[in-house]
């Protein structure tokens, strides 16, 4: 079913040339029941993260991850990748006093 023309949620999305990135936000369509809408909202960022996966692509735009998705690093980032981030994070921040949990959890 084409999310974008559900009752359940309205996917807004532009493309950026330079980066080849796709910005999406989903929004609740005014005929929709909130519930509805918020307990499908995971299943459609989750449907939009695999796909731009599968093509290679990267949940995290210019500005990272953000608090939202920071759950979802682990589906997204090898084991090796992840170490990587927590090493580079506490060599940078040994105390963990820069936005802790924000990030990478450490």
């Amino acid at each position: 079913r084409d999310v974008e023309q559900s009752h359940i949620a309205r996917l807004w999305h532009h493309l950026l040339q330079l980066g080849n990135s796709i910005h999406f936000n989903v929004s609740q369509p005014v005929s929709a029941i909130e519930a509805e809408f918020l307990a499908r909202l995971a299943d459609i960022n989750l449907l939009v993260h695999d796909l731009v996966h599968s093509f290679g692509g990267s949940i995290s735009a210019e500005h990272g991850i953000g608090s939202s998705k920071i759950d979802e690093l682990t589906r997204y980032k090898s084991l090796a990748e992840l170490d990587a981030m927590r090493s580079i994070k506490r060599a940078l921040d040994p105390h963990n006093i820069m936005n802790p949990g924000k990030v990478i959890r450490v």
